[in-house]
């Protein structure tokens, strides 16, 4: 299982209409196979700062989301709402790295 932490900087005119398609994204993400939830988040002492959090059964399953064409369509409408790129970070739990390593 892994979690992907997105962080978004929003220009303040455009929060309300990128909440929209970020909902519209997970809506996209439940059909995906691999998905397991998300969640979307905006900082309390920094509201233009917003993190989505996506679990996956596995990085395969983000990794083939994340360049679907459906997304990119998404993603191309949310870019220009924004006040800079977004950033991503895989997590994995602690027992999957290690045994990860164990293998290798």
């Amino acid at each position: 299982m892994i979690k992907v932490l997105l962080t978004r900087r929003v220009r303040p005119e455009n929060s309300q209409r990128v909440l929209g398609l970020l909902t519209d994204l997970r809506a996209a993400a439940l059909r995906q196979p691999g998905y397991v939830t998300g969640e979307t988040m905006v900082r309390g002492e920094d509201p233009v700062e917003v993190l989505a959090i996506g679990t996956w059964l596995a990085e395969e399953y983000w990794n083939a989301w994340s360049t679907s064409e459906e997304r990119i369509e998404i993603e191309d409408m949310i870019a220009p709402l924004l006040a800079g790129e977004p950033r991503a970070a895989v997590y994995h739990t602690p027992q999957e790295e290690f045994s990860e390593d164990a293998v290798a």
